[in-house]
């Protein structure tokens, strides 16, 4: 799956695969999961935090799911910038 690369305020790069935004506006935006569906990322919710996530566990609340190329149309996460791109 194709990646693309959020950089933090530190210079730490970290491949997103999937952003996906749930019902109540949270915003994930996580690696590939693993084979029995956790995946880690980083999610804007009530407190910004980076953390593992059970796919099953959210997939009812999913409104938006967005991929590959796709991904270059999406804001990256407050106070961070996507690598190549100037804030």
């Amino acid at each position: 799956m194709k990646t693309r690369n959020i950089i933090d305020e530190h210079g730490n790069k970290f491949a997103v695969a999937v952003h996906i935004i749930l019902r109540n506006f949270w915003e994930y935006y996580l690696e590939e999961p693993d084979e029995h569906g956790i995946t880690f990322g980083y999610v804007m919710g009530i407190e910004n935090e980076w953390g593992s996530v059970d796919m099953e566990e959210i997939k009812p609340y999913i409104t938006i799911k967005t991929t590959g190329k796709k991904l270059n149309e999406i804001m990256p996460p407050s106070g961070m910038e996507w690598e190549g791109e100037e804030v």
